[in-house]
């Protein structure tokens, strides 16, 4: 897979200084973590998964997650786990026919509904395992992030090949608890113990705010509700700190069939989602929950570097420290210094590899207009 890889080569070269470079599943860890980037939800119940993929129908689709748990009813569960085990089975057999191209194939995420679906359908996942990156663990809690993240290193053995989980942080006990930090360095003890099967902490914002009654509107970011702003800026700190994990941002709940229209970036779904995109990076998260088509390329584009920000990383990391602590940005608009930026310097470079490095006077919006205009976002 490679992002943009839609556009036209003079698209390519016009817009990125620096272009992506391709991944699949196989692909170090320590590079995937950050290329799942906008998770594309889809019930598992849908039965044109593997239609969906193999058509290439969605542009920009490089992560999947099919869902067992919120997406589908409680009486339809079961049929829905059988749905997908079909649609992989599907998936699995055009790789191997050729009808599908490996590096076509998105990252491919099942969604669990317990740690005990997960137990059941162990055996059927490791013999998936071929077209399956991993599984969501969804509301964890010490015990199920225990139990989820021993299936997933079980899978992973009995497989033979990479297999990762994400769990995501949701439950009640997050929110309502005496002593948050505490809670969380218990699950981050719990992970680190499995962290090579680990390839992001995500966060469950719907399920956060729904304990206290709260839905956000179409103008109001996650970073704007105070419990919610609360409890992700305690995961980051436990999380991400000194980048042990890639923590995803929440879910933007907002999509229209008119940001499908060439000026996309003009409507007030896309407008907010960008903003939280914005924040989210600022903040500390990469990656996002995507729950429509149209939610990829606006997190996408957010992700491609800047170049301003990709030469100071660089420079950054290229200073004779024994010489220097601080220097000018290239651009003579702001200090650089070694030390405190270094963190930051290396994970803008590992993003840039994945998003690629805008051309000078290119940016997030002059992507999605060269996208939108050409035809190309559907």
């Amino acid at each position: 897979m490679n992002y943009f890889d839609y556009l036209s080569p003079g698209d390519r070269n016009s817009l990125f200084f620096l272009p992506p470079a391709p991944f699949d599943r196989d692909t170090e860890r320590d590079i995937l973590r950050d290329a799942v980037g906008g998770l594309l939800y889809l019930p598992g119940g849908n039965p044109n998964i593997a239609h969906i993929i193999r058509s290439g129908k969605i542009r920009g689709l490089t992560s999947m997650a099919l869902c067992l748990e919120d997406a589908v009813g409680d009486a339809q569960r079961e049929q829905a786990a059988e749905n997908t085990l079909n649609q992989l089975a599907l998936l699995a057999q055009a790789v191997a026919w050729g009808a599908l191209p490996r590096e076509r194939l998105p990252l491919l995420f099942v969604r669990v509904e317990s740690s005990r679906m997960l137990e059941r359908l162990a055996e059927d996942f490791a013999a998936c395992a071929g077209v399956l990156t991993g599984v969501i663990l969804p509301k964890v809690t010490g015990e199920t992030l225990e139990r989820g993240l021993s299936l997933t290193a079980a899978i992973a053995a009995d497989s033979g090949v990479p297999f990762y989980a994400m769990p995501i942080l949701e439950s009640a006990a997050l929110m309502d608890c005496p002593d948050r930090l505490a809670l969380l360095r218990s699950l981050k003890e719990i992970t680190d113990r499995y962290a090579g099967r680990v390839l992001n902490i995500r966060i469950g914002a719907t399920d956060l705010c729904g304990l206290c009654g709260i839905r956000r509107g179409v103008d109001t970011t996650a970073y704007q509700v105070a419990v919610l702003s609360s409890c992700i800026a305690d995961i980051v700190r436990v999380f991400a700190f000194q980048d042990a994990y890639t923590v995803s941002g929440p879910v933007w709940e907002f999509y229209s069939a008119l940001a499908r229209s060439r000026a996309l970036q003009s409507w007030s779904e896309v407008n907010g989602l960008l903003e939280e995109v914005r924040l989210d990076l600022q903040n500390g998260i990469l990656g996002k929950t995507c729950i429509h088509p149209t939610q990829l390329l606006p997190v996408q584009a957010s992700y491609a570097v800047p170049f301003e920000a990709y030469h100071d990383a660089r420079s950054i990391l290229e200073v004779d420290r024994g010489q220097t602590g601080v220097t000018a940005s290239a651009r003579r608009n702001k200090m650089n210094e070694c030390k405190p930026h270094t963190l930051w310097a290396r994970k803008i470079l590992r993003r840039a590899g994945i998003y690629g490095v805008y051309q000078e006077h290119t940016d997030t919006a002059g992507l999605i207009r060269a996208v939108s205009q050409g035809g190309c976002y559907e």
